[in-house]
């Protein structure tokens, strides 16, 4: 992170927690609590054995950046204008910010994150190697690459099936060759195939 970043973060919660009321800090907190949790509720919920749905690292860092400014923007105003009442207000909004600054920042482990992506995008392409294997097998059978979905799925029992919590994105094929990309339904990833080369993630 930016080190700029952190030490206007510092000098915010540094403010707030000398200005701010027990109370206020209490409900605070709980709010934000309630903030950093949703990210784990977005998107589509995968079968039991398909994990937690998980947002990239860049989500964070966007939470991190926008979430400093907003709360030393609160805290300034509260600073800088000398009325009592609106102290008070901005201060306490403040804390919910500079909360959820703190969270991302010392909370948040992102490297079983990011681990955990990995083995999604891992999985997303053992499925897309077993459609792989699926049009070899077609192309050698029928002299063409297949690119009905449907259809393909029944020539995969050799490869094993696809796996259920993969969503096949597209599926493009031409007389030269075929390519697909899919996702993990709780990876914010999405891995390319190619007939010719195979995986973008391990080019990645």
């Amino acid at each position: 992170m930016n080190k700029f970043l952190k030490l206007a973060g510092f000098i915010a919660i540094a403010s707030s927690a000398v200005s701010v009321s027990t109370t206020a800090l209490a409900k605070g907190t709980l709010l934000s609590g309630m903030l950093t949790l949703s990210p784990f509720f977005m998107g589509q919920s995968g079968t039991p054995d398909c994990g937690t749905p998980l947002p990239s690292v860049d989500f964070y860092d966007s939470i991190s950046f926008y979430s400093v400014i907003v709360g030393v923007a609160l805290v300034l105003v509260g600073i800088l204008i000398d009325k009592k009442e609106v102290k008070i207000i901005s201060w306490s909004f403040a804390v919910v910010p500079i909360a959820l600054w703190g969270y991302v920042n010392f909370a948040v482990d992102y490297e079983e994150i990011n681990q955990t992506i990995f083995a999604y995008n891992v999985r997303t392409e053992a499925a897309l190697a077993n459609i792989a294997e699926g049009q070899e097998r077609y192309k050698s059978e029928h002299g063409f690459y297949l690119k009905d979905l449907n259809k393909l799925y029944s020539h995969l029992a050799g490869a094993h099936g696809v796996d259920k919590c993969i969503r096949i994105l597209e599926l493009k094929t031409s007389p030269q060759g075929w390519s697909a990309s899919a996702q993990h339904v709780n990876s914010p990833d999405k891995v390319y195939w190619d007939g010719k080369s195979g995986s973008s993630l391990k080019k990645g």
